[in-house]
Order: C-alpha cells, then structure tokens, then sequence
C-alpha cells in the first residue's frame, strides 16, 4: 500500500506515503488527471474534459484510500479514481524521468549493442534489446543480415516506418566517377548528421553494407554527439553556448529539383539544459548570417566542434563488413568515413531512414511487454531547435 492517508487543504492535497517523505498535490491537477468514462482516456485521444473546464477552486469533498486505489469525490459530485502507485510517483515529486543517455568515445567498442539479423525480424524479444541500445548509445550493430537489397527494408520496417525523402525510400551510396553527392565519392568524411538542411531531419538512419571492399579503407567513423557537447560544454562553455543559442544555417541545392534552407541551433537543449539532439554538417554549411562582432566567435565555436568530432579519441571506428548494418540515431550520432581506393573495390551500402518518433514508439509500446518500468520514460527528442 503506496499511500496511507490523503487529505485536502484548499487547493493542495496532502499525501503520506507508506514509506518516504509526505507530499502534496495540487487539487486543480488531481482533478485533470481523472480518466474515468465521462472525462477521457488521453493517451487515446478520446478525451472530454478540457483544463478549462477545471475551476482554480475546486476541492474535494471526500477522500477514500485503499491499498491499491484512491476514491475522490468532488464538490460537484463527480466521483474519480486513482491508481496508488501513480499518486504516490508524482506526489513524491517523481513524476515521469527522463532517461539519462550513456555517453561513449573510442571506447564504445566494448558497449556497442550487436545483434543478429534473423532474431530481430523474427521475435520482439530480440527486437527490443536493440532497441534498447539504441535508446541507451545512440547506435546498434544488426549481424547476419543478407547481402541482397530487398534485406534493407525488411529489417529497417521493423523499427517504424520508412521515411520517404528526395533520394527515394531506400537509396544505394554506390562509389562512382560522377557523384551526385558525398557520399558517393571515395573521399574521407568528417563525422556529420545527414540532411540539417530540413527542418526536420532524418531520425534514424541504417546503413547495410552489400559490398565493402574491406581492406582498402572506407572505415566507419562513428561519433557520440552529445559526448563532444559535454566536452565543449566543459572546456569552452562560451563557444557551448554559441552553438546552443544562435542558429546555424544549412543548404542543399540540385538545380531545377530542391533547394533547402534551415536555420537551426547545432546544439539543442531541453528546458533544463541537457542535450537533446545535435545537428551539424560541415558540407552543408551556408554563409552565415550574424552581427560582425560575433561573427568570428560562432565560425571559431564551429571550428572547435570540428577539432572535437575530428579527434580519435571521440571516434569509434569500424570497418563494416558484408552483411553488417550499422543503426543509428541521426540526431545523436555524428557518422563519416576515410577514403579508399575506387579502383580496388566498389563500396556499396544501402541506406534508409526512419522517423525518431517511430522507433521510440516501437521501443514504448514493447517495453509495456519486456521491461514495463521503463515505458514511461521521457525519452530525448532529437534536434528540434
């Protein structure tokens, strides 16, 4: 029995836990929070009662604590029941959490999460494990998975759906002489987020290695974004605050078919400060637009995230094989590449995107399954700033 007694004082409700300190909720949230027939279901969307309809005085006239539920009456005659556990969480200020992320560097080789191909799209058990990892580092390795491009998709749609874009649902990076873009030429690339450009970016991205020619370079360099945050944070927190308060802004163009345009922080904080998301790519960056005295403080905080993402230390680095497919959070997770030799062997990936409120949907409603108590969780919700 969470609680042993509740009682009101005007617009407050005192609550004694069994065990912990007493807490107090407001009379005005107590009666919002009722999700009987007549007031709506919210999580449904089949909800009839509005804040609007709750008046700042209103009290209750009784209430009755048993071991697993709470019976309140109020002044209108409106009879509400409450889960014990749940008024015991937000009275002792719990509430829901939000979950904190692990951060990684080079180190993460250890951590990473890899799971095998026929087990994921096959038993939701399985499932669920990557998809705890990737809420947990931002990142997961599948193994197993065929070298055939109708394997792509199969594996990617049991994370949500696949997210259509200008290059199509699922697109081959294959290297060649006349590349359209980057990630079609055999050059190195710095770690970036694809696409900033967009006002909402990918939320995920899987990368299926069909062909990797390994041995010739073309090592994936991964790097946990919201680790070189904290660093700049840490070391040079005014250069931090640049890049979590002034918009940056991204551009891609292919004549006669898109153009796009976002400005954006490169960094973006929730209301208490912590990282949620990071966008950046230093091939999208357009020509900046801010007053000349602090011009060269927002391309020297560029420049010092550069000089963090670029650092050995901040990367894992691995050399994907036929048959492995790296996913990632797109606005966590930094990815780029050395260069290789076209001329020794063809890299071929496939590459698709799902949306991030898909897969942590995914992960919510199997969590109700495998692990209830971490369903609730505020997850981070990306670059959305």
């Amino acid at each position: 029995m969470p609680i042993r007694a509740m009682r009101g004082e005007g617009q407050r409700i005192a609550v004694e836990p069994t065990d912990g300190r007493p807490g107090r909720l407001s009379t005005r949230w107590l009666r919002l929070a009722c999700e009987c027939e007549e007031c709506g279901d919210t999580a449904s969307g089949k909800r009839w009662l509005t804040p609007a309809d709750i008046l700042v005085g209103v009290r209750a006239t009784s209430i009755d604590v048993s071991a697993s539920e709470v019976r309140v009456v109020w002044e209108d005659g409106h009879v509400s029941r409450y889960g014990s556990d749940f008024l015991a969480d937000h009275a002792g200020g719990a509430g829901t959490s939000r979950f904190q992320p692990q951060l990684w560097g080079s180190d993460l080789s250890a951590r990473l999460g890899r799971f095998a191909f026929d087990a994921v799209v096959a038993d939701d058990e399985a499932l669920f494990q990557s998809l705890r990892a990737l809420r947990n580092h931002g990142i997961a390795m599948l193994t197993g998975v065929p070298a055939e491009t109708e394997a792509t998709a199969r594996v990617a749609s049991r994370y949500g759906p696949i997210r259509e874009t200008s290059y199509g649902k699922v697109f081959d990076l294959i290297s060649r002489p006349d590349a359209r873009v980057a990630g079609e030429t055999a050059r190195a690339q710095i770690p970036h987020t694809d696409e900033p450009f967009r006002y909402s970016p990918p939320g995920f991205i899987f990368f299926h290695a069909i062909r990797t020619g390994a041995g010739t370079g073309g090592t994936s360099l991964m790097v946990d974004g919201f680790h070189v945050a904290e660093l700049m944070r840490t070391r040079t927190p005014e250069l931090f605050e640049l890049l979590s308060r002034h918009g940056v802004t991204f551009h891609r163009e292919h004549p006669g078919e898109v153009f796009f345009s976002a400005e954006a922080h490169v960094i973006s904080l929730d209301t208490s400060g912590t990282v949620t998301g990071i966008r950046y790519n230093d091939r999208c960056l357009a020509p900046q637009t801010a007053p000349l005295d602090r011009i060269d403080g927002l391309i020297e905080a560029l420049a010092e995230l550069t000089r963090l993402i670029c650092d050995p230390q901040n990367q894992f680095q691995h050399q994907l094989q036929p048959g492995e497919v790296l996913v990632f959070d797109n606005q966590r997770v930094l990815h780029g590449r050395s260069a290789f030799d076209p001329t020794l062997a063809v890299r071929h990936l496939r590459s698709c995107n799902i949306d991030r409120d898909g897969v942590h949907s995914a992960f919510r409603t199997l969590a109700r399954r495998f692990a209830p108590e971490e369903a609730e969780a505020i997850l981070y919700q990306g670059a959305i700033f």
